[in-house]
């Protein structure tokens, strides 16, 4: 079943503010999409926040992708922060036994998508949800969203399938 994720940064941090982090999330959606672990239909990344609209793919329907790819963006966030500001790496700074450091939210909502309809109404808030932020003018100019491949079928970060394959007209 196709699921919108979506995940909050610890404490709602801005820790995707800079487009370094955003980037950092792409090239984990990336590799899920290359080594076939789901299909990602839709997204937007912002500043304190990311959703996702995908499926899992059948290999990988009983294992935890969300985990998988929230662990991987934490290790990368880290030593990211490390290195260019070490004093706001500090700010994740863990209570948890398991963990040094958390940079998401430890609850993620997920909501199950039934139609096409209903992703078709999902992508549409997403898309406006950078402008209703004032990130752009326009849904088209925000560059970490699907918006621009709804649109105008450009896909400049290569991790997108039409949500139509899921559900076709």
């Amino acid at each position: 079943m196709m699921e919108l994720l979506t995940v909050c940064c610890r404490n709602g941090r801005m820790l995707l503010r800079e487009d370094d982090h955003k980037q950092i999330v792409m090239n984990s959606l990336l590799f899920m999409v290359n080594d076939q672990r789901i299909w990602l239909y839709g997204f937007v990344i912002l500043p304190d926040e990311l959703h996702l609209l995908w499926k899992k793919r059948p290999d990988w329907e009983h294992r935890n992708v969300k985990q998988m790819m929230l662990k991987y963006t934490a290790q990368q966030f880290k030593r990211s922060l490390r290195i260019l500001w070490p004093k706001e790496l500090e700010c994740y700074r863990s209570e948890l036994r398991d963990r040094e450091f958390q940079f998401w939210e430890q609850s993620a909502y997920i909501t199950k998508i039934k139609t096409g309809a209903e992703a078709e109404e999902v992508l549409e808030q997403l898309h406006e949800v950078p402008v209703s932020s004032g990130l752009c003018n326009n849904v088209n100019d925000y560059p970490f969203s699907s918006s621009s491949f709804y649109h105008n079928g450009h896909d400049p970060h290569k991790v997108l399938t039409h949500y139509y394959q899921y559900f076709p007209p």
